[in-house]
């Protein structure tokens, strides 16, 4: 399992955030105690904006032990800008490996730009809840552009992971499919 924390850039710096975040997992470490889970990789949800790719520390907020890192694109369609586009490349540049949350909120030929240059992406798995699956959100998964699925769960309630599993079990092979891509992805990943 992948815990990425929302990461602001223009509201808290790099180091402050990580000392959070550190604080948060011994807590939930402590209630947890010698209770069976699973392996828990520490990342961070970055909210792009132009000019991360010069960042310091930028690498510190890939899930640990890689080179992938969770990006937040923009939710106003005009703020995918030329140059923003570019940042992502840059990023790319530095040896960091980009995976796009959440694509399933944003315009599809937006995220298109983003499979054409080669970047994958991850769904959060209710947006395939409904009773007419998105087509375009299939069509990404069969075309291999999907190497994560997300529960987007906010808190501890444990009720949050009921509709990621009900969606796991619908997808079928497709969700086994996705999952398989996640555990290449984590395992080809460069390590830090």
């Amino acid at each position: 399992m992948c815990a990425t924390s929302h990461f602001y850039p223009q509201d808290i710096l790099v180091d402050k955030f990580l000392e959070a975040r550190e604080s948060s997992f011994m807590r939930l470490l402590e209630v947890c105690g010698d209770m069976l889970r699973p392996k828990i990789i520490l990342g961070a949800e970055v909210l792009i904006c132009e000019g991360l790719d010069q960042m310091d520390g930028l690498e510190t907020l890939c899930l640990e032990g890689t080179n992938l890192i969770l990006l937040e694109m923009p939710f106003s369609d005009g703020a995918w800008t030329r140059r923003l586009y570019q940042t992502v490349e840059n990023i790319a540049q530095r040896g960091i490996t980009p995976v796009f949350a959440h694509v399933d909120r944003y315009t599809p030929k937006l995220v298109n730009t983003l499979f054409d240059m080669g970047f994958s992406a991850q769904l959060n798995a209710v947006s395939l809840n409904r009773f007419l699956k998105p087509k375009h959100l299939l069509r990404w998964i069969d075309e291999g552009h999907i190497v994560a699925l997300g529960s987007d769960l906010h808190g501890n309630a444990p009720e949050g992971y009921e509709p990621f599993i009900r969606v796991c079990a619908s997808l079928k092979e497709r969700s086994s499919l996705i999952m398989k891509k996640t555990q290449n992805l984590l395992a080809q990943a460069v390590c830090r």
